[in-house]
Parts: structure tokens; sequence; C-alpha cells
């Protein structure tokens, strides 16, 4: 291969400390560089990027490709300075999409056999049986049928859960999944669930798709499990619906001002579970190698994997 340079375009995070020892294991013909340190800007045909600033592609007149760093690339479509004929890809590991998974369950189960009582038991010295609701009597409802949420849906009937997801069409998966669509197929999903996994891209037909009316087609026995945007959630809206007791309660691994304020009314409700947005830490070293593998497979004139289709947004 030619030498590469990778210019690093991401105000939150060091992508160097993250993926420059990956490359240079996987791909060493490819040189990361700050935008400080590129001496040319017309010679960069590549990026990685996370959260840029809307103005961080213009200074790259050549820009073929931007590689996400993650399986998100809403902030990067939303980029006024990213050309309409730029490649861009988004990160597809399978590790990735099994710690979501796992992450999803934990919470799952969690709730199912209101583990945490048990906790609260010991603390008391009881021993007294809580709950005995078995999986075949919880329903779990995902949003967003990718990678990911076929992945999660593919382990929870392997435990005995009924799964429903809602996607973009109607299907029926190999495995037995139901896929619906549409305002109907969204109401089913929600309203029969006992526990709602939102995994959907975030485009703006999503954005505050987590919204009072949906909220409150929830039952009152299903907990709300957020590893998608922190964009799809109408924040307003949760701590109302949770008091109205729809639903019952409510898991976010993403927020819309990361990281929450500390004066963030989420924090200290007792019905909310925050985690920092740690659901999908792959490992960087695989997702340095899947970048690497996009960026060789664009130079040789093939489409890489994690393709993002611009019109719909992933």
């Amino acid at each position: 291969m030619q030498p590469i340079d990778l210019v690093c375009l991401c105000r939150k995070y060091d992508l160097k400390d993250f993926f420059e020892a990956g490359l240079r294991t996987y791909a060493p013909w490819i040189t990361m560089r700050f935008p400080d340190e590129v001496v040319d800007p017309q010679t960069i045909r590549h990026a990685v990027a996370f959260t840029p600033d809307p103005s961080d592609f213009a200074p790259y007149p050549n820009l073929a490709m931007v590689s996400s760093a993650g399986a998100g690339v809403d902030a990067i479509l939303s980029a006024p300075s990213l050309k309409p004929e730029t490649t861009v890809s988004r990160v597809i590991v399978d590790e990735q999409a099994q710690m979501i998974g796992g992450f999803a369950i934990w919470h799952i189960v969690n709730w199912q056999r209101q583990m945490q009582g048990y906790v609260d038991q010991q603390a008391q010295q009881q021993w007294a049986v809580i709950n005995r609701t078995a999986p075949s009597r919880f329903p779990v409802g995902i949003l967003g049928f990718g990678k990911i949420g076929s992945c999660l849906a593919r382990a929870l009937r392997g435990l005995g859960y009924p799964v429903t997801a809602y996607a973009s069409r109607d299907r029926q998966e190999p495995d037995g999944t139901v896929v619906v669509s549409g305002s109907g197929g969204l109401a089913q999903t929600v309203s029969q669930s006992r526990a709602v996994v939102n995994l959907l891209p975030l485009t703006d037909e999503t954005v505050g798709i987590l919204n009072t009316r949906l909220l409150d087609q929830m039952r009152d026995d299903a907990i709300l499990i957020n590893l998608g945007r922190g964009a799809h959630l109408a924040e307003p809206d949760l701590i109302p619906a949770l008091e109205r007791g729809r639903p019952a309660m409510a898991a976010l691994d993403t927020v819309a001002t990361e990281p929450l304020p500390q004066n963030h009314p989420f924090w200290t409700h007792d019905r909310i579970r925050i985690t920092p947005h740690v659901a999908g830490d792959a490992d960087p070293m695989a997702v340095a190698r899947f970048i690497a593998d996009g960026i060789a497979s664009f130079e040789a004139g093939q489409k890489p994997a994690g393709l993002v289709d611009r019109q719909t947004g992933y």
C-alpha cells in the first residue's frame, strides 16, 4: 500500500491515543495526524472522525472518505462542511455488537428478576424470594434491527424471551424474530414489551422518538433501555412519564449532553439508572483493524464494510 495520512477530526477524544497502536500493528502504511500536523491539506484523502466540529472537513478539498470511530455517524453527516460526494463508513465489529447485546441483557435480566431487591435484602439480612417471572412471560421489544439488534435478538431468543423488533420493513427472521414497521408496528412493539431497548440510528425521523406519546404507550411494569443516542430521548418528557408510571424504570447509557451535567435531575431520580456511554466499548485494536481494512478496500476501488447510505443516514 502507498503511505496514507489519516487526519483525526474529533473535539472530545484523542483518537490517536485510541487507535494509533492498532494502526501501527495492522496498517503501518497509515500515519495518523492531528490537523495541526498536516503539512498540505490538499493531500488528505482520508479522515477518522467522531463528534467533529461543523467546519472540521472544510480544510480538506480532496477528502474522499471519512471513517467513523464508532457505530454512529450522525455528528459526521450533520457537519455542513462534509461534501455530499464524500464516502462515509461506520464501525461494524462483531465484538461491539456482542458487548452492547450483553449490556442490554444485563439490564433485562436485572429488571425481569428484580435483582436489586436481593441486594437490599442482603443489607437487611432477609431471605425471601422476590420474583419468579419466567423469560417466556417477559416479552422484549427492540427498536432498530441492524447488526446489533439482530445479535441481541438471537441471544434473547436463546434465553427464552419472546422478541419483537421494530425496523424499516416487516419481515420474519429465520430464527423466528418478528420484525414490524410503521407507526402501528412501533406502537405494537412498545405496548406489549416489558423491556424496550432502543438501538435506532439517529436520523431526522428518529430524533426525539422516545417522547411522551411513546412513553405513555409503554406498560406500567416495563423498563426503557436507551443504548442509541441521547437525542433519541425527549429528556423533558421522561421524568413526568416515570411519575405517571409508564414506564416503571429507565436505563440510560447515553444522554443529550455528555458528561451528564452535575445538576441534572436524572442523577437523583430513583427510577433512572445512568451509565457513562459504555455499552459498546469495543477493543480499540479491533476497531483500528476495521478502519484500516475499510481504507484499503476503498483505495482498491471496492466498497468498504460499514458503508453508510447518505440518504437514510445509516
